[in-house]
C-alpha cells in the first residue's frame, strides 16, 4: 500500500516506524507537498493519504476519514503575514487596503485549511481580497523581496516568519478558536474508500507507529532530518511539538466536531 505524506517533520515523525517496522504489511511513502496531496487525492491516486480537512470535505465519496495520523490542535493555526513594505494595520483594516489597492494574498494551496480558514475570515470582516496559489515555502521568500505584500504561512513557518521581515496581520487559529470553542482542524489521514473495509485496522498501525515514536523519539531522527527543509533540531522538536498531540493519536469528539463545524461555515462561506 503506498502512503502519501509530506515530508514535514510531524508526518515522518508520526509514520517513521510505520515505513520502517518489518513486522507488518508494507507501506510505499510517497513525499508531497500539501498542495500536490490534494490534487493526487482528487484522482484517488493513492491508497492512504494526508490530506487537508478542507480538501477531504470534498473528496468524502474518494476517501474515508481516519481517527489517528491527524494534524489537529490549538494555537497552531495559519498565519496572515504582511510584508515590510506593508502599513501597519491589523485584521479588517489590513484586508481593506489590500482590496483597495487590488493586492492579493499568496495561499499555499487552494484546498488547504489554511486558505478556507483566510476565506471563512474574510467573510466574517464582510472584505474579499483575491488569493494566488504558491507553495508553501516560497511565500515568505516572496515577501521579503516585496512582490508580494500579503501571505498566509503554515508548516515551520511559523517560527521563522520574523527572519524574513514579516510581520503577523492575523492568527486565523487563534480567530477559529474564539469563534468556535474547536480545536483547528488542519490535515488529518484517509483511506480510499475501495479500501475502506481495512480502515480500522490500518488505523491501529497508524496509532501504534506514533505510539513508537513517542515512546522512542530519538529513533526516527535522521530519517527525519533528511526529509525537513532546512531546519535544526530545535525547530524540528518545536515544529513535533505543536503539530503532534492526543488529537493524533486519536481525534475523538471533539476533533470531529471541529470537522462538522468546518463544513458548516465553509458552506456558509460558499467554499463548498
Amino acid at each position: 500500500m503506498k502512503l502519501a505524506i509530506s515530508p514535514c517533520p510531524n508526518d515522518t515523525y508520526i509514520f517513521h516506524w510505520m515505513i520502517h517496522n518489518p513486522d507488518q504489511p508494507e507501506f510505499e511513502p510517497v513525499f508531497l507537498d500539501i498542495q500536490e496531496l490534494n490534487q493526487a487525492a482528487e484522482n484517488g491516486s493513492y491508497e492512504l493519504t494526508k490530506l487537508s480537512c478542507y480538501a477531504y470535505l470534498g473528496l468524502q465519496d474518494k476517501y474515508t476519514m481516519l481517527p489517528a495520523g491527524g494534524a489537529l490542535g490549538r494555537g497552531c493555526g495559519p498565519l496572515l503575514v504582511r510584508s515590510a513594505k506593508s502599513p501597519d494595520l491589523s485584521g479588517a483594516e489590513f484586508l481593506d487596503y489590500l482590496k483597495k489597492n487590488n493586492r492579493r494574498i499568496l495561499i499555499p494551496g487552494h484546498k488547504t485549511t489554511a486558505a478556507l480558514m483566510l476565506r471563512m475570515y474574510m467573510d466574517s470582516a464582510g472584505i474579499e481580497v483575491p488569493t494566488e496559489f504558491m507553495r508553501y515555502d516560497r511565500i515568505l521568500p516572496a515577501l521579503q523581496q516585496e512582490q508580494y505584500e500579503a501571505g498566509i504561512i503554515i508548516h515551520e513557518e511559523r517560527f521563522t516568519f520574523p527572519s524574513f521581515g514579516a510581520f503577523m496581520v492575523q492568527d486565523l487559529g487563534q480567530w477559529w478558536e474564539e469563534s468556535t470553542g474547536s480545536p483547528i482542524p488542519l490535515g488529518l489521514i484517509a483511506i480510499r474508500n475501495d479500501l475502506a473495509d481495512q480502515a480500522g485496522q490500518i488505523n491501529e498501525i497508524v496509532r501504534s507507529s506514533l505510539e513508537y515514536a513517542n515512546a522512542h523519539p530519538e529513533a526516527g531522527m535522521d530519517f527525519i532530518r533528511s526529509h525537513a527543509q532546512a531546519m535544526d533540531d530545535t525547530a524540528i522538536r518545536d515544529h513535533i511539538g505543536l503539530y503532534v498531540n492526543d488529537y493524533s493519536l486519536d481525534m475523538g469528539s471533539e476533533g470531529r466536531k471541529a470537522m462538522q463545524e468546518l463544513e458548516s461555515r465553509a458552506r456558509k462561506a460558499g467554499a463548498l
